[in-house]
């Protein structure tokens, strides 16, 4: 890896850490430049070998999610989604495919993502004690800040919302676990640090994707360790927590009962939201009404006459939204992106040598994938420009352990 293509992945992320959604929008140009840039480079140092027969499911993902650009009612609004949807993915997912193979540069990832994560926890702990965030008070605009600072604090940190702030540090626990189950002395505490920060923040935003993704997270794991008494328990413990959280306050009872099942993820507002999306897919089921246009054409297919605050004109929930603005192409085409990952990583994951580097990193990037898409069942994942970029790099990691020979 050279000079120019670390210092853009450390600038995302450095991204991660310190520009929050408005800044990461206003810059995301120059950053897309910067990674067109690397992947030249990448080209010319390694020629037609970056590229792997293996590497189609991605190829074919982002042909299928263009498609809907041509039809859209907004055509400029769908292209410029479009192109900062692929050229992270793409340029990201073969620079790490290629330059992180080796346990010695994936380490070094590792050790960056851990060390940012506490920070952003520190952070968000602080907000949460002290009911104040200065970045939002003196710098950036937040029109969230107000909403979560009040009363029961839930922390935002340099994320902007508490959401997205959970799907964040949900990415970073694993290669926090990775340093503290394979190194010692420093990086070992470091790595312990983070895990404890990342989960209390996690759990501090009651983020109810974030808290299943969690769950999800460590279920996986258990059971790739053939821990299944473990699992048994983590079950038994999750549901007197959720018995426990339904006759807690607000924001506890978020993780209650009502709060996952009834007032939660099958609220009137998600099934309207269910709703809409099915109608788009029934009027445009191929292409799809294009990025970006569930709000743009929300009122053609909201089901009521009242007006209703722009942030919440979503279909609030990444997979609705993909089928929605891109159709059933579009969706295929994630859904077969996705399963091609989950399928490989799995089968490599079982042939691997038990305690093998290989196998640990393999361990932990698919622990971070599978948190991730379950996190994209509760707001436009995707559409935040952190989340994702560290989607992509997590992507490019699969990739990488995939690609890798035993070492």
């Amino acid at each position: 890896m050279n000079i120019l293509e670390l210092i853009i992945l450390l600038h995302y992320l450095f991204g991660f850490l310190f520009f929050p959604k408005p800044l990461q929008k206003k810059y995301y140009l120059f950053t897309n430049i910067l990674l067109i840039l690397a992947f030249v480079i990448l080209l010319i140092r390694k020629g037609r070998a970056v590229f792997k027969t293996n590497d189609y499911p991605l190829w074919v993902f982002l042909i299928a999610i263009s498609i809907n650009v041509l039809f859209a009612q907004s055509r400029l609004v769908a292209f410029k989604t479009y192109l900062d949807l692929a050229i992270p993915m793409f340029s990201i997912y073969y620079l790490v495919s290629e330059d992180f193979c080796s346990s010695k540069k994936f380490n070094l990832l590792a050790k960056t993502i851990c060390l940012f994560s506490i920070i952003v926890s520190l952070g968000g702990i602080f907000e949460s004690l002290f009911a104040f965030n200065p970045i939002y008070e003196h710098f950036i605009k937040n029109p969230y800040y107000q909403r979560y600072i009040t009363g029961f604090v839930r922390p935002m940190s340099t994320q902007f919302n508490p959401a997205p702030l959970g799907g964040y540090l949900l990415g970073c626990l694993p290669f926090n676990y990775l340093l503290f189950r394979k190194y010692t002395s420093f990086f070992r505490l470091l790595g312990a640090i983070g895990v404890v920060l990342s989960t209390i923040v996690v759990i501090l935003t009651f983020s109810r994707c974030a808290l299943l993704g969690l769950i999800a997270m460590i279920v996986f794991y258990l059971f790739t360790q053939k821990n299944y008494r473990a699992i048994a328990i983590l079950f038994i413990t999750v549901f007197i927590l959720i018995f426990i959280s339904s006759y807690m306050p607000y924001p506890l009872n978020k993780f209650g009962i009502d709060g996952i099942i009834g007032g939660g993820q099958l609220s009137t507002y998600r099934l309207d939201r269910f709703g809409m999306a099915l109608r788009m897919v029934k009027d445009y089921p191929f292409k799809g009404v294009g990025f970006q246009h569930f709000r743009i054409r929300f009122y053609e297919y909201y089901p009521y006459k009242d007006k209703i605050p722009y942030e919440i004109m979503i279909a609030d929930n990444m997979y609705l939204t993909i089928l929605s603005e891109t159709g059933i192409i579009g969706f295929l085409g994630f859904s077969g992106f996705i399963f091609s990952f989950l399928r490989k990583g799995w089968r490599k994951l079982r042939m691997s040598d038990a305690n093998s580097e290989q196998r640990w990193r393999l361990l932990v990037t698919l622990m971070a994938f599978i948190g991730l898409l379950v996190d994209m069942v509760g707001y436009e994942f995707l559409y935040w420009p952190n989340q994702y970029l560290l989607f992509c790099i997590v992507v490019g990691c699969l990739s990488a352990s995939l690609r890798c020979e035993k070492e």
